[in-house]
């Protein structure tokens, strides 16, 4: 379907001109001869453009558009008068027309008219469209829990956004520090400013200096031109300083002299440039260790630690899980171009005993290696990375975590005692899978079955204690 038109015009003659150039470029015209015509057919149909005349008895071709935003507030005009002045075309831009012509006008002006608010359109399309997922994504209820520590995180985040306080994040790698502070910027009123983040940990103390502070032109050999450093690109904004903890002496020193002026110079420059930004720094390093061997500057630490939060790994919120796994679903199947629908208790059971040293990244790349593994709309397998899988625990065939549902509670508890009576039986008969099977009663094709999934090793069964 082409783009859509309204054209307005008195002249029935002239309408009938625009409507034939339009819809021999493929656009979908209709025509209007008045104001009040218009405005029924724009309360009848939608229209991505309304081009209109400006001088019609009545209302003019302006307050129409005016009227035309109140019905749509997306819609875009072009003005078209053989009455042109320099300030009723800046009047009519201001007002929020895309372009304004002047009568008589060749085919082609009109066309190019046409063309570059459709291109303005698309545009702003875009941006609007960008805009919400940025919104969606980083909004308050997207980070994902019902976990009693995770609503104080909450409640934190609800508070600190409004203000300009430093916050430091811990958490282990993969818990989501970054999603958290991207969380309080768009929740801020800097939201509309710069969100610039850094990985401190990943750069060495030169390279972390000049992408900080950026250079002039000359400050060392390779400098062949000024460079803007993070900390100014991020002005007006935020910048998230993640790894805080990794970063050396040296620039611990500069780092708190920043925060203490809120100013700094480019590497290599003597101009000092005012700092407005909001810092939000993040570590998985245990920073009271390090202030305790001299590692790391007490000062800087109460200069970043103004708000903590810390995010506890997902460990300490299985009850999480099933709540995470219902929000990547719909994104992964976007990603993957799947349908699928749901997981089986097995596999939630599966996932809520594993410990994820990886946390939430982690049980994402296992989703999505699930996703691209599956066959129809039901994901009823599972694989853990291999460097992970020393991590699964079994608790007690006792243990129950009452905050998660009656099957998938059942299934867990059946599994951990399954687990465990293969292991003790395996230990008892030194990993004879064979006799174990006799004895047990169970079918030895199934106990292999069942050594492979629970990832039992039957070569060191004599000596170990269950994983």
């Amino acid at each position: 379907m082409g783009d859509r038109i309204l054209v307005v015009d008195d002249q029935v003659s002239f309408c009938n001109h625009i409507l034939t150039i339009l819809e021999n470029e493929g656009y979908e015209v209709m025509v209007a001869h008045d104001s009040s015509q218009a405005v029924k057919r724009l309360s009848a149909h939608s229209f991505d453009i309304l081009l209109t005349d400006m001088n019609m008895p009545g209302v003019d071709g302006l307050e129409l558009f005016q009227l035309a935003r109140k019905i749509d507030p997306h819609i875009s005009g072009v003005i078209m008068t053989a009455y042109g002045t320099i300030s009723s075309a800046v009047d009519s831009i201001k007002q929020g027309v895309t372009d304004y012509i002047q009568k008589p006008f060749e085919p082609e002006a009109l066309l190019m008219a046409i063309e570059k608010t459709i291109r303005e359109r698309r545009m702003l399309q875009e941006i609007r469209s960008l805009r919400k997922e940025v919104n969606q994504r980083y909004a308050f209820g997207s980070i994902i829990g019902k976990n009693h520590k995770m609503q104080i995180i909450y409640n934190l985040i609800q508070k600190v956004s409004p203000t300009d306080a430093r916050v430091f994040i811990t958490g282990e790698t993969g818990v989501g520090k970054e999603l958290v502070a991207k969380a309080i910027h768009f929740n801020s009123t800097r939201k509309n400013r710069p969100f610039v983040g850094i990985n401190c940990g990943a750069l060495s103390e030169t390279l972390l200096e000049a992408e900080l502070f950026g250079y002039e032109q000359g400050a060392f050999t390779g400098a062949t031109r000024t460079k803007i450093g993070k900390f100014e690109y991020a002005q007006g904004g935020t910048i998230f300083l993640d790894e805080v903890g990794d970063i050396s002496a040296r620039m611990q020193v500069q780092l708190l002299r920043v925060l203490q002026e809120k100013k700094f110079e480019r590497v290599g420059g003597n101009r000092s440039i005012d700092l407005d930004v909001k810092v939000i720094s993040a570590t998985n390093q245990d920073i009271d260790a390090k202030i305790k061997r001299g590692e790391y500057r007490v000062e800087l630490f109460y200069r970043l630690n103004v708000v903590p939060i810390h995010i506890p790994p997902l460990r300490e919120r299985i009850e999480d899980i099933p709540l995470l796994v219902k929000h990547f679903i719909p994104i992964l199947n976007k990603n993957f171009n799947q349908n699928i629908k749901a997981i089986t208790g097995q596999v939630m059971a599966l996932l809520m005993q594993h410990t994820w040293p990886g946390n939430v990244r982690e049980l994402e790349n296992v989703l999505e290696r699930a996703f691209v593994t599956t066959e129809g709309d039901t994901i009823d397998a599972i694989h853990f990375s291999s460097t992970m899988t020393g991590a699964t625990v079994v608790d007690s065939p006792n243990s129950v975590n009452i905050d998660i549902p009656f099957k998938v509670a059942r299934c867990m508890v059946e599994r951990r005692f399954e687990k465990a009576y293969i292991f003790e039986s395996l230990k008892r008969y030194e990993g004879n899978v064979t006799k174990t099977a006799q004895v047990t009663g169970i079918n030895v094709r199934t106990l292999w079955r069942k050594i492979k999934e629970y990832e039992l090793d039957t070569d060191r069964f004599r000596s170990q204690t269950p994983p």
